[in-house]
């Protein structure tokens, strides 16, 4: 296992307009593992007696045990057991798991470095981008739910030309179609995510790939993201400004667009999480 001392570590965790910031970093220097988790609340209410949401708690969960495997473990492994580990949390606290849309689940994006590859999972839509030596930008990850966001998006726009402006308004009016995305996770037609369901193991994608060349490595949630952000200029700008500078930024912009017109997007600002990992 090579020493985590070998490369330089950018991070940041922002809550967005929710109560909790339901994202999580995972680092675990000893295993050389780095990540980031983004826990999504279920659309039923749930609190525990501290009032964390169902997203933070599956945040922490997961990040937890990414940071406590054993350094020779597997990844893949890990977030089996992760995902197990949520679905008996819920049956303990009592949530009718019977649906998916009552489930706490989260997204992530995990990597473990070895001196000669990286190896990595990930799930939902949180994404992994690496860049070469030569300014290449290549995207590991796919984000899995972009095709039901566009369908929730185009809803939302159809809303507004009904007359519907307000964004708390159009919250309520898109739970039928935000149910029904969750709904599909873990299914073929959807999305994988770690909601405790046995199906998960089967949606996590998983891969490795070499460090030649390899200069930085780049995991962040989709609060940092939209359909329209470009890959290169999203590493440029983190470069450029940092992962603090760059999601501070970002947030206010947002709080610009408190009526979601410029960006269109489900919540005025989502968390933010990064890790930039500088390798060579």
């Amino acid at each position: 296992m090579p020493e985590a001392s070998q490369w330089k570590m950018d991070t940041c965790s922002l809550k967005g307009d929710g109560e909790w910031n339901e994202d999580a970093l995972v680092i675990h220097e000893e295993g050389c593992v780095y990540g980031v988790v983004d826990g999504a609340t279920s659309l039923s209410p749930y609190r525990n007696p501290e009032g964390q949401t169902g997203g933070y708690i599956a945040a922490q969960l997961a990040a937890a045990h990414f940071m406590t495997m054993d350094p020779h473990g597997k990844l893949e492994q890990t977030a089996t057991e992760a995902n197990q580990a949520l679905w008996q949390q819920m049956v303990a606290e009592g949530v009718d798991t019977g649906e998916a849309s009552n489930r706490w689940s989260a997204a992530l994006v995990v990597v473990q470095i070895h001196e000669y590859s990286v190896e990595y999972v990930q799930a939902g839509d949180c994404m992994l981008l690496a860049r070469y030596k030569d300014g290449t930008v290549r995207a590991l990850t796919h984000p899995q739910l972009a095709h039901v966001d566009r369908k929730t998006l185009d809803k939302m726009a159809q809303l507004r030309s009904e007359g519907i402006s307000d964004p708390a308004e159009l919250r309520r009016a898109l739970i039928p179609n935000l149910t029904g995305n969750r709904n599909l996770a873990n299914t073929i037609d959807g999305y994988g995510v770690l909601n405790g369901d046995p199906r998960f193991p089967q949606f996590l994608e998983k891969g490795t790939f070499n460090r030649a060349n390899l200069e930085s490595l780049y995991m962040f949630s989709d609060g940092l993201y939209t359909e329209e952000s470009k890959w290169t200029e999203l590493t440029d700008a983190l470069e450029r400004l940092g992962a603090e500078g760059y999601a501070g930024a970002l947030y206010d912009k947002e709080q610009e667009d408190r009526m979601l017109l410029e960006v269109p997007r489900l919540k005025v600002s989502d968390d933010k999480t990064c890790i930039v990992l500088h390798l060579g």
